[in-house]
């Protein structure tokens, strides 16, 4: 009886392990499964692929529908990877052997190009540009190594600036066509340029080839046919494709750069770019934007970024910069490079500016507008700061605005400061004390003024103490 139990024991135990080794077998299986799938749809890398940020964990997409690019690091590595062709055009080879000392200031980007790739004479500069073009392109003009030079567009030294792309891509491969504007780096003449860059994700190296695009017949990137089955990549001695890693800092300082050069060489560039309600709002029509770039030409030169912000939005990303006067610029980013922008934040105040002021104390809410004021003043918008004067004050004082930007031009520095000193409150009036001083470094200006505010839901409305007028 004791032995017919025990085998029967056996038996059951054997049965268990079976399952179990079944069991374990197929879950294994189920998983080599999953991964494969998931590798073969682009989710999971290969060895040896470069991600990019954007697409880590997203389907691939149509291989021929053309998108905008989200990324930072993608917009900037293509970039990148353009200059790095351009400076291989402009190597002088006389200039290496000029200046052998590393470290000089005196030296192009592409000299320390060549010295970086061990280009040292005419032939191997030669090579270097060949490294980088596409197979289509070197086809379709018959270029070899010892013609090249001879069918690329120039060989000046240019700064590359890339200002939109648009990109078809499959599981390892992706094109772009790339618009930007090229700068004579000699007489800072600038043009407009387009390129496609091919992209190849998935080999050991990333890789990467360029087609200059040197026919009238495009007008716009738009028009630029692209085929991501045209991509086809060796690898060569130039042509590795790395990421660039691109900080928010970093992208605020771009944007905040570009706006800037914008306003000073295309007004009219400058002036679309506006925020819609904004523009209205504060300059109404291109003249009188063109006017203020005009009046304040040398100090829109000199602004420089001393803090910057960012908001995370449904329908973008917020870049707030704020310059050495305390002025402050919003950036609306919709893709890299484009962007909607404000120059102030008192025309159109944000939801969290009108919160914070609604919930303020009088005292605070007189702080924030003489705040407001000043800033008004040294944006140099003279007349949104005049018409929130008191009425009876205005009419006495100041024949109108142009009487008003006058006496301010001539009474106070460019750029204020405020201290607030004592407060009080009068028969329903609002009395600040304050202390104003140069903001641009001048110690020994410095004056008290006082002024006198009346508040209501519509705003408010100040006068202050009237000096030598």
């Amino acid at each position: 009886m004791k032995n017919f139990n025990m085998n029967n024991l056996d038996i059951n135990k054997i049965k268990k392990i079976i399952i179990i080794t079944v069991i374990i077998i197929l879950i294994t299986i189920a998983l080599l499964v999953i991964f494969n799938l998931l590798k073969n749809n682009g989710y999971i890398p290969s060895k040896g692929e470069i991600i990019d940020e954007e697409e880590v964990g997203t389907p691939p997409i149509d291989s021929q529908e053309k998108h905008k690019i989200d990324s930072a690091s993608t917009f900037f590595s293509i970039e990148d990877a353009i200059q790095k062709y351009l400076n291989s055009i402009s190597i002088n080879v006389n200039e290496i052997a000029s200046t052998p000392i590393r470290g000089s200031n005196m030296r192009s980007a592409a000299t320390i190009y060549a010295e970086n790739n061990g280009i040292t004479d005419e032939q191997s500069k030669k090579q270097s540009i060949y490294n980088f073009l596409s197979k289509r392109y070197i086809q379709s003009n018959d270029i070899t190594v010892d013609n090249v030079m001879e069918k690329i567009p120039n060989n000046e030294k240019v700064d590359f600036e890339a200002l939109d792309m648009l990109r078809v891509l499959d599981y390892e491969k992706e094109q772009y066509a790339v618009y930007g504007i090229e700068t004579n780096l000699n007489d800072r003449s600038e043009k407009e340029v387009y390129f496609v860059v091919d992209v190849d994700k998935y080999t050991d190296d990333g890789l990467f080839a360029i087609t200059p695009i040197v026919t009238n017949e495009y007008k716009k990137l738009e028009d630029i046919p692209l085929n991501v089955n045209e991509v086809s990549i060796e690898k060569n001695d130039n042509n590795n494709f790395s990421y660039t890693t691109v900080t928010d800092k970093e992208l605020a300082q771009k944007y905040f750069s570009y706006y800037k050069s914008l306003m000073l060489k295309d007004p009219e560039k400058a002036y679309e770019m506006l925020d819609e309600e904004y523009k209205n709002k504060r300059f109404g029509n291109l003249e009188t934007f063109k006017n203020y770039v005009d009046n304040n030409r040398e100090d829109i030169e000199s602004y420089v970024i001393k803090e910057y912000g960012i908001n995370k939005l449904t329908d973008g990303t917020e870049y707030i910069c704020q310059d050495q006067y305390n002025h402050a610029y919003t950036f609306k980013e919709t893709s890299v490079m484009e962007f909607s922008a404000k120059l102030d934040n008192y025309t159109i105040e944000s939801e969290e500016t009108k919160q914070k002021y609604q919930e303020a104390k009088e005292q605070k809410k007189v702080a924030m507008n003489i705040d407001k004021w000043i800033t008004m003043l040294n944006s140099k918008d003279y007349k949104v700061a005049f018409e929130v004067l008191d009425e009876t004050f205005r009419n006495q004082y100041f024949e109108n605005v142009d009487d008003f930007e006058e006496y301010m031009k001539n009474t106070f520095p460019a750029y204020m400061g405020v201290e607030l000193m004592e407060y009080s409150k009068e028969s329903g009036v609002n009395i600040q004390k304050v202390i104003l001083y140069d903001s641009t470094g001048d110690e020994n200006w410095s004056k008290p003024e006082t002024i006198i505010m009346q508040l209501s839901d519509e705003g408010f409305k100040m006068s202050f103490r009237i000096l030598n007028h």
